[in-house]
């Protein structure tokens, strides 16, 4: 984080080489040359002490090093963009957009490409189509003079473009090459590994890719620092902790909090990806034996999605309570998600399919036949090979434990044609 156009770390090394001081002597003996380096390229936020620390080395004020006449006002312009970033992740795009507009135009004004930047990163999440596409080209114009890790933020937003115009795999490509490129180059900045790696695991999972998205979503989910809830609380604090410092004068430990206060808000507004981390997570301790924390992943997961997603992940929750044989709250998740269920859907099927399994479960053999025929017929309409792989047996033995042999036999032998066709084509 900078408080000027020139960010806190190229000020450091500008003074430092005035004064012809290596790393290791600015270092003294409280913080190491590596430390030094870290700060000066913007893969590290100094502390409040340790801008002092510095400052006292190189014979300057602390402000000094923050660089620009008013730290007070740039300051100022850093609380409010997390306050317009709040708006949007509370829902309330409508009244955050211009408010972020303007703030990106401020910005803009006072040479502050970082946080112009950000701006435009914050309208591209929240806007779709060409306008996604021209906030993220204007974020990678903005912060292409910034640290690895800084220009890094544009990578998810850019692969979300690229997803946009059917390129998925250059997508996965440019998330991939990004992240192992902080790695191979020694920014590994926590908040920006955390942000790459759910996007990965998102990403994956996606693409059927269940085992690398489980790497990636538990490499993630070691790096979380809690839910919403928590998260909020803690951006807050921050703000409020900058906000008595700036009352103070205290302008290097103010930067250090609001530093801390948009990593925060990076990791908030990366929920709904972090909810395929616990989905790809889920899935893998299902398939463990794990049911406990399959059901948890998947409650967690159903609290921070997008509102898109919420009604596939409730489909799934119920079936995994179903197989648990907690058969009410299985019902009571189904019930309650089916009128968001788009009909005519793969996803409609698949809830026909858990429809059929809780009826056939309750001993309801007529309804349980409707809904697993409707199931079968429907995913055979559709092409959704999974559901009817998994809807063709239960519906195929049901009728044979009915008395109807012959309608068992053909629902089976047509699955399997369906099946074969759908292979060879």
């Amino acid at each position: 984080m900078s408080v000027s156009g020139e960010t806190v770390g190229e000020r450091l090394r500008e003074l430092r080489t005035e004064r012809g001081l290596t790393q290791r002597e600015l270092a003294g003996p409280q913080y190491s040359a590596a430390y030094v380096s870290s700060v000066e390229t913007g893969a590290r936020t100094p502390s409040g002490d340790a801008l002092r620390f510095f400052a006292q080395q190189l014979g300057i004020e602390p402000d000094e090093l923050l660089g620009g006449s008013s730290p007070r006002e740039l300051l100022e312009l850093d609380i409010e963009l997390i306050e317009t970033a709040e708006r949007f992740l509370l829902g309330d795009a409508r009244r955050a957009t211009p408010r972020m507009q303007r703030l990106r135009r401020r910005a803009e004004r006072l040479e502050r490409p970082r946080q112009e930047g950000i701006a435009l990163l914050w309208l591209a999440g929240y806007s779709r189509g060409e306008a996604r596409t021209k906030y993220v080209a204007e974020a990678e114009t903005a912060l292409a003079g910034e640290p690895p890790p800084v220009r890094a933020m544009v990578a998810p937003l850019r692969a979300a473009v690229l997803s946009d115009w059917g390129e998925a795999q250059y997508s996965l490509h440019l998330l991939e090459t990004c992240h192992a490129e902080l790695l191979r180059d020694g920014y590994p900045q926590p908040s920006m590994l955390l942000t790459l790696r759910a996007c990965l695991a998102e990403r994956h999972l996606r693409q059927g890719d269940l085992e690398r998205a489980s790497e990636y979503a538990d490499a993630a989910l070691r790096l979380t620092r809690g839910g919403p809830a928590v998260l909020a609380e803690l951006t807050r604090s921050h703000v409020e902790v900058c906000r008595s410092h700036l009352a103070a004068d205290r302008f290097a430990d103010a930067a250090a909090s609001i530093a801390a206060a948009y990593d925060l808000m990076q990791e908030r507004a990366l929920h709904p990806a972090m909810a395929h981390c616990l989905l790809a997570r889920a899935r893998v301790r299902g398939r463990r034996g794990d049911v406990e924390g399959a059901l948890a992943d998947l409650g967690a997961a159903r609290e921070t999605a997008w509102p898109d997603d919420v009604p596939a992940i409730t489909v799934e929750l119920a079936g995994e309570y179903l197989a648990a044989g907690r058969l009410e709250t299985a019902g009571a998740l189904l019930d309650q998600i089916r009128p968001a269920v788009v009909a005519g859907t793969a996803l409609a099927a698949e809830l026909r399919l858990q429809l059929g399994s809780l009826a056939r479960a309750r001993g309801d053999g007529r309804r349980a036949a409707e809904d697993l025929r409707a199931a079968v017929e429907l995913a055979t309409g559709l092409g959704a090979r999974g559901v009817l792989v998994r809807a063709l047996r239960p519906l195929s033995e049901l009728l044979g434990e009915t008395g109807r042999p012959e309608e068992a036999a053909d629902v089976l032998r047509n699955g399997l044609i369906a099946l074969g066709a759908e292979n060879d084509s």
